[in-house]
């Protein structure tokens, strides 16, 4: 036990430091958007809080790699550090209030989210509370999402109060399974230390409810599944809610240079046959228009943004930014082909940052994926780009 000490005392530490963000977010005149800005102390405490259980996140996975952490310890630290935001207000976005509004579309109004906007019913409850951004939005995501947001909508009827909550429980939910992943997958410490001691997943996800934490989940069960009939079913589950398995499908495959079963391809393509199926019957076309909508938005961070600021015009920025992520790609390509090696972590860290929409919570991505595979690369390439656009977003 005594080796085992300073993990414990870094858990109690990332904890303690989450349950004191939490708290001060509660003295926020506004906490579902960014930053957070409380009043007086607490907004030191919000500050501080959040940039200590960042530095003990790091420290959890540095004493976990010598051996100083147990896993036992580091699962515990974990489920309480990602429940702990469930007891603050909506944090940092009101997409939680976008999923209901598109949702009812569904299960109250009966028509597809993909041709009808939240607009055309100004007073459901649910247009009434989401940002006005998105009024005029059809449906961002896949249809796989837009068919699992109905349940919390069901279960919250007309609450808003009801509904961001229940979001926050599905995608909390989706960390902890994910978590639960990782730890059988790797039976490490230092894994669910990356992905389970982050104060960013915990404040997007239990605190914000985003969809990413069901992608997530697919993804990781894709990977951690491997070469087999549901392994290969998992991929179009993932896609069907947001591209980026696109981008980490290729890399697996040639990290195993294509000697995959055909059990794998069978589930596969069985699933995207009844997946697509399913989607063009209940969606018609207008699925594959409307959740690709996202891919025109930019965002005020990641590389695209840089190259903006820096004098060049947005379309030259995008062009720049997708040729230095191809070049990457090409090269983790060619090193998961030769070494066995995907780096899907740090592949996707790269796509978050030469991409010109940077969301915070999409640091989900490469952090889960940098745990799973423990590649030293991509879990510093994760907790950086966390570290990044945690600072740069949610604090004053």
């Amino acid at each position: 036990m005594r080796r085992g000490l300073p993990g414990v005392v870094a858990g109690l530490g990332c904890v303690a430091a989450v349950a004191l963000a939490v708290a001060a977010t509660r003295h926020a005149p506004h906490a579902d958007g960014s930053p957070v800005d409380p009043h007086g102390a607490w907004r030191t405490a919000w500050i501080g809080g959040v940039v200590a259980a960042l530095a003990l996140s790091g420290v959890g996975v540095l004493l976990a790699r010598g051996g100083r952490l147990r896993l036992r310890a580091a699962l515990v630290a974990a489920v309480v550090v990602q429940v702990l935001p469930l007891a603050a207000p909506l944090l940092l976005s009101q997409d939680a209030y976008l999923y209901w509004a598109e949702a009812r579309i569904i299960t109250v109004h009966h028509h597809s989210p993909y041709r009808v906007t939240p607009s055309a019913y100004p007073d459901d409850p649910g247009t009434r509370v989401m940002s006005r951004e998105w009024v005029a939005q059809k449906e961002p995501y896949g249809p796989v999402w837009a068919v699992v947001s109905t349940v919390p909508a069901l279960a919250a009827g007309n609450s808003a109060h009801d509904a961001q909550l229940f979001y926050r429980l599905l995608a909390v939910l989706g960390i902890l399974a994910t978590v639960a992943v990782v730890a059988a997958k790797t039976r490490s410490a230092q894994a669910v230390a990356l992905l389970g001691w982050s104060p960013l997943v915990a404040l997007h996800f239990a605190g914000g409810g985003h969809s990413d934490a069901l992608l997530v989940l697919a993804l990781v069960g894709a990977v951690a599944l491997g070469a087999t009939f549901w392994g290969g079913a998992l991929w179009p589950v993932a896609a069907l809610m947001k591209a980026v398995p696109v981008v980490v499908l290729p890399l697996e495959l040639a990290r195993r240079r294509l000697r995959v079963p055909r059990s794998f391809w069978f589930g596969l393509g069985a699933s995207a046959v009844v997946l697509l199926a399913w989607s063009f019957a209940v969606f018609r076309t207008g699925w594959i228009t409307g959740s690709t909508a996202a891919a025109h938005e930019t965002s005020p961070i990641g590389g695209v943004h840089f190259l903006t600021e820096a004098g060049l015009r947005h379309r030259y920025a995008v062009v720049i930014g997708g040729l230095v992520f191809l070049a990457v790609y090409a090269l983790l390509l060619r090193e998961a082909w030769r070494r066995g090696r995907g780096h899907l972590g740090f592949a996707l860290a790269a796509l978050c940052m030469c991409s010109s929409l940077l969301r915070p919570w999409y640091a989900l991505w490469p952090l889960a994926l940098a745990a799973l595979e423990e590649d030293e690369l991509s879990m510093v390439a994760a907790y950086a780009l966390s570290a990044y656009v945690l600072f740069a977003d949610a604090l004053p």
